[in-house]
C-alpha cells in the first residue's frame, strides 16, 4: 500500500504570497529541508553577495529551545550554512530578549550558546536590547526604539517559533517583532499589543521567514508552557501570510490571535483568505491554548501602573517573592542571575545501547561515538541537546546548574519524551 501524503508537506500560493511549509525533526532533515526550501526561495535572496543580512530569531527567554520557547540551534545552524553555500558572508543574527532579561542584564547568547555557535560558524551577533535605534510611532501612544540594525539591514529573515501565548494568543512571524524594540522600549507595545504587533509588522517587513516548527509551545506560553512535538518547517515571504497559515496548522482561530483580528479588520488580511486556509491547510496538531489570564497578571502590565511595578520591583526581585508570584500565576518566569557552568563531560557506551537520537539534535553534526568525546569548539558549542533528549541516562555533566536548574526539573522527563 502507498503511504498517505504526509500533512506537512504543502504549499498554499496567494496574491501576498507564498507558504511552503516540509516535516523535519532530525539534525539531517532539517538541514535537507532548509537548503529546499531556500532553494525555491533563490530569486527572492540578494544578488550583491556583500548584502548585510540579519537573522531574527526568537530568543524571548533563556530556556532550551527544546522547551519550545526559543529557536533550535540547529535551525540556526542550517540556515548560516546554507547562506554560507550561496556566497553570503555579513550574517548577523539579532535579537532583544523580554524586558525581564534586559533588566536583569542577562544574556540568552551567552545562556542558549549562540555564542559559541557563532565562533564556529562565523556569524556576528547583536544583543538588539543593547543597540542604538530609531522612534517608530504606532498605536496608543506607542512609539518605541526600534534597533538600527534591523532598520539598516540590506536583507532581514525571521526565525520564529511556534508556540502560545497568555496575551497574543499566538507567537509565530508578527510576535517575533517585538524583539527588535530596544531594551524597556518593548513596554510600548503592550498599550494595545494586538494592535502594535500589526502595526510594527506592516512598517518592518521580513524580507523572509523561517518558521521553526520542531518543537513548539502549548498552554501557558511563551515562557510557562509545555513542549509539543510539531516536527516541520515552514518558509515565506509574507509574515501575515505565514501567520494566517501556521494558525490554522496548529488548530488556532483567528479569534483567539488579537494581531490577526486586527490584520482582518485593516483588511490586510480577508475572509476569503481564511476561508481558503481553512479548506485547503490541515491541522497538523491542535495546541493547547494559553489560559486566561489572572487579574492580578494583568493588573500587573497595566500601563498606568508601571511606576508603581518600578517602586516594587527591589521588593519582587526577592527570590521568596518571585517564586510567590510564580505559583499566584502573576509571572510566568522565575530569573536566576547566575549563568549556568554545566559541561557535557563524558558518555557511557554502554548505557547508549542501539539508541542514537543525540545525533538527531546534535547542532554540529557529530556522531554518537564523538558525543562526549570530542567537547571544544568547533566540534562541540555545549549546548546540552544530547543531554537533554538522552533517554538512558548516558551522558554525564560537570559544573553548577545555577539558572538552569530549574528548567531541569520543570522539562527533562518532557523533552525526553518528545
Amino acid at each position: 500500500m502507498t503511504a498517505p501524503p504526509d500533512p506537512r508537506t504543502f504549499t498554499f500560493v496567494h496574491p501576498r504570497g507564498r507558504v511552503e511549509v516540509r516535516p523535519a525533526w532530525t539534525r539531517a532533515e532539517v538541514h535537507a529541508q532548509v537548503e529546499a526550501l531556500l532553494c525555491t526561495w533563490e530569486a527572492k535572496l540578494p544578488t550583491e553577495r556583500s548584502a548585510r543580512i540579519v537573522l531574527k530569531p526568537n530568543l524571548n527567554n533563556d530556556l532550551v529551545a527544546l522547551t519550545g520557547n526559543c529557536a533550535d540551534l540547529r535551525v540556526i545552524t542550517a540556515l548560516i550554512e546554507a547562506l554560507h553555500r550561496r556566497g553570503y558572508r555579513d550574517l548577523t543574527v539579532a535579537d532583544g530578549s523580554n524586558v525581564g532579561i534586559e533588566r536583569r542584564n542577562i544574556s540568552t547568547f551567552r545562556r542558549l550558546r549562540l555564542d559559541k555557535l557563532s565562533a564556529r560558524l562565523g556569524f556576528a551577533t547583536v544583543d538588539l536590547n543593547r543597540d542604538e535605534g530609531r522612534r517608530i510611532p504606532l498605536h496608543a501612544g506607542a512609539e518605541p526604539l526600534v534597533a538600527n540594525t534591523v532598520l539598516d539591514a540590506d536583507f532581514l529573515i525571521s526565525v520564529p517559533k511556534v508556540k502560545t501565548h497568555a496575551e497574543a494568543g499566538l507567537s509565530c512571524a508578527m510576535k517575533n517583532w517585538v524583539g527588535i524594540c530596544v531594551g524597556q522600549d518593548k513596554r510600548h507595545m503592550h498599550q494595545d499589543l494586538g494592535r502594535n504587533i500589526f502595526a510594527l509588522s506592516e512598517v518592518v517587513q521580513a524580507d523572509l521567514v523561517l518558521v521553526d516548527g520542531l518543537v513548539g509551545m502549548q498552554g501557558n506560553g511563551p515562557g510557562d508552557g509545555d513542549p509539543v512535538r510539531l516536527g516541520l518547517l515552514a518558509m515565506s515571504d509574507d509574515p501575515f501570510l505565514n501567520d494566517v497559515v501556521v494558525a490554522r496548522l496548529v488548530g488556532m482561530p483567528l479569534e483567539a490571535v488579537p494581531y490577526l483580528r486586527h490584520a482582518l479588520d485593516a483588511g490586510v488580511v480577508d475572509a476569503a483568505l481564511v476561508a481558503r486556509v481553512d479548506a485547503e491547510v490541515p491541522v497538523v496538531r491542535a495546541i493547547v491554548r494559553a489560559p486566561p489570564r489572572s487579574k492580578l497578571a494583568e493588573l500587573s502590565e497595566a500601563p498606568s501602573l508601571l511606576w508603581l511595578k518600578k517602586a516594587v520591583r527591589p521588593v519582587v526581585a526577592l527570590p521568596a517573592v518571585a517564586e510567590l508570584a510564580y505559583r499566584a500565576k502573576i509571572t510566568q518566569d522565575v530569573y536566576s542571575l547566575e549563568d549556568d557552568t554545566l559541561r557535557l563531560e563524558a558518555r557511557d557506551p554502554g548505557a547508549c545501547g542501539t539508541c542514537r537520537t543525540c545525533e538527531d539534535f546534535c547542532p554540529t553534526g557529530l556522531r554518537v561515538e564523538d558525543i562526549g568525546v570530542k567537547l571544544e569548539l568547533p566540534d562541540c558549542v555545549q549546548c546540552l541537546y544530547c543531554w537533554w533528549v538522552c533517554p538512558n541516562d548516558a551522558l554525564r555533566l560537570g559544573g553548577e546548574a545555577h539558572a538552569m536548574q530549574r528548567q531541569i526539573d520543570r522539562y527533562k522527563g518532557p523533552i525526553e519524551a518528545l
